[in-house]
């Protein structure tokens, strides 16, 4: 049966997957569904030894030459089958917030999940190229076809994307290419909104028959390409679907759009190999307009309001802002709406501007807080051999993975400016530990690493050719370590059991503020005192100016502490010095430089 009844297209829409034919395999058909996946169903002493059997029968299954009724029939047994290691694979990444490296057995195990899932998608697409014709005078079996194999290959890239952003990676080209043409390929039969069954767990996607849309699941896919999600910490991810979905019309998307569309919009077509972009490509023909505006005005509305009683909330997206910690709000609807009027940046920064230099970086708490540590030491040799160590000298790597020094595994400054820098280096399995929001010291060379900027990992994306790319926010230019006691009183004695570990730190737009630990339960507005073997100093905590997994920073009252402006013990000093006091982590405090003496900018 052909369906005559639709106009004629004008321009017709080809393929171009680029995946291999079963008749180029030459291989001899496979048996029964039943003999295919017999493998399978024994019990196996790891996810991992189960998806690399599996990716075996899914390569057996591409190689062979199958009806597509059969091929489909095959591939979905093999799809039910694994689901729930990939489901169980995703889950498990989103209850933490590692970065990079990842763990040898859980590279193996997501690697061989994105091997699996390509192979599945390859399965169908296939089906895609034996059934679809250019004419598209398509029989019913045939649209039945194209229609569920389209469906899954959706299905599977929706799976893949969401991994892939807690492994901060993209999502690869041709997947991007492979969900754009299919959707294309479904508008043009008018089935692209048509209920099929669903294979997926995500109740984001489903209706409550338990079947799905192609609309929906490829709106969803656009969405997260909407987003930088690679500064999104594990945890947040989920809210950019849930906030969407709480929106009937957050994206409307439409083919071959009749009226142009103002405001926020971005744009797509059928061989797009990348997210969506705001301008329309030159000489494309199968366009797709993405219409943001909604979103966009839920997101101003949101951000405006400030929501911090939900019970007052009412719009479609209260729900979704309830999961998330109320200071959290405002600066995650920031971070949304910044992408949205801005664009997302390259995965890549233009290499033009690379240069090499000896960059150094330390990240985490603890390593921060010992760095700082070796920087107001007083004892040289200590400062010394720490500084010729290579495992404390903030490079990305004590050696590679072929054994060789760390030649090729050095911080390479991509952009650099005073209050971002992105840098890149090559990721091995000795690159030290590198966390979304986890705060971070650097500097250039000796001298700066001795008198480091403070900064936050601001973006993580590891690229398909084992380089990975590090963008940091500076959020002070000193620092030092102190203890911090919630509302005590001037008799109490030193190290009591409310004491906290902290960095007092100091910027010149922010003034002084403090940097803890998430753990450490201080409150905004919280009266303080500041102690150090010489100097106490009461304040209090103003206002929380950032939060993530890994610290909260706090400023601190604008009048409080009076302790003029500080600089790091300069190489001089710390020479003429190096045999008295210089133990006080607050030397740099203690004893101000002649910016002091400066009349002090009045505060807006």
């Amino acid at each position: 049966m052909f369906f005559r009844n639709q106009s004629p297209q004008p321009d017709r829409l080809d393929l171009r997957f680029g995946i291999a034919s079963p008749s180029q395999w030459g291989a001899s058909p496979v048996g029964s569904p039943t003999k295919l996946i017999r493998n399978l169903d024994d019990e196996f002493e790891s996810p991992q030894l189960l998806l690399k059997e599996a990716l075996f029968q899914v390569r057996t299954l591409n190689r062979s030459n199958l009806a597509a009724a059969k091929r489909i029939k095959l591939a979905t047994a093999l799809q039910q089958r694994l689901w729930p290691t990939f489901a169980a694979a995703r889950d498990a990444l989103r209850k933490n917030e590692d970065g990079v490296p990842e763990p040898q057995p859980q590279r193996e195990l997501l690697d061989m999940t994105d091997e699996v899932i390509g192979a599945l998608g390859a399965c169908y697409l296939s089906v895609v190229e034996a059934d679809y014709r250019t004419d598209e005078r398509h029989g019913r079996a045939e649209l039945t076809h194209i229609l569920e194999s389209a469906t899954r290959v959706m299905e599977l890239t929706h799976l893949q994307q969401r991994l892939r952003a807690l492994r901060f990676q993209p999502l690869p080209q041709n997947a991007w290419l492979a969900v754009n043409t299919l959707y294309c390929v479904l508008c043009r039969a008018g089935v692209q909104n048509t209920a099929v069954p669903a294979m997926c767990d995500d109740r984001l996607l489903l209706d409550t028959d338990g079947t799905t849309r192609p609309q929906r699941i490829y709106a969803l896919i656009q969405a997260f390409g909407l987003f930088d999600c690679f500064t999104w910490s594990k945890r947040r991810q989920r809210f950019l679907d849930s906030y969407c979905v709480a929106l009937p019309d957050a994206l409307v998307i439409s083919y071959l759009p009749k009226i142009a569309v103002g405001g926020i919009v971005r744009f797509t077509h059928a061989h797009q190999d990348g997210p969506p972009s705001r301008s329309a490509a030159q000489g494309t023909i199968h366009r797709v307009l993405i219409d943001c505006n909604v979103l966009a005005d839920a997101v101003r509305q949101d951000k405006e309001t400030g929501r911090q009683h939900l019970t007052q909330a009412s719009s479609a997206t209260a729900a979704c802002l309830a999961g998330l910690p109320p200071l959290a709000r405002r600066p995650i609807l920031r971070a949304m709406l910044r992408s949205l009027e801005h664009g997302v940046p390259p995965h890549r920064p233009d290499q033009s501007e690379r240069h090499r230099c000896d960059f150094r970086l330390e990240t985490g708490f603890d390593r921060v807080s010992a760095h700082l540590q070796m920087v107001f030491t007083a004892d040289q040799a200590k400062r010394a051999h720490m500084l010729g160590n290579a495992a404390f000298a903030g490079r990305s790597a004590t050696q590679n993975d072929s054994g060789e020094g760390a030649l090729g595994t050095e911080w390479v400054v991509l952009q650099q400016s005073d209050q971002h820098s992105i840098v890149s280096t090559k990721e091995t399995r000795y690159t030290k530990p590198i966390a979304l929001g986890s705060v971070v010291v650097y500097g250039i060379g000796d001298e700066g690493f001795l008198r480091p900027s403070i900064g936050e990992v601001a973006r993580i994306v590891r690229l398909d050719d084992a380089q990975i790319v590090i963008g940091i926010t500076r959020r002070a230019r000193f620092a030092t370590l102190v203890n911090v006691f919630a509302a005590v009183s001037e008799d109490a004695p030193d190290h009591s059991a409310g004491q906290v570990p902290c960095l007092l730190a100091y910027d010149d737009d922010l003034g002084w503020c403090v940097i803890s630990s998430p753990r450490s339960s201080l409150p905004v507005g919280c009266p303080i005192q500041i102690r150090t073997r010489h100097l106490r100093v009461a304040t209090r905590l103003k206002r929380l100016r950032a939060i993530t997994p890994h610290f909260m920073l706090f400023e601190l009252d604008a009048m409080e502490p009076r302790l003029g402006t500080p600089s790091y013990p300069s190489a001089r000093r710390r020479h003429r010095h190096s045999g008295i006091i210089m133990t006080s982590h607050l030397r740099g405090v203690t004893e101000p430089t002649e910016e002091l003496r400066r009349p002090r900018r009045r505060q807006g």
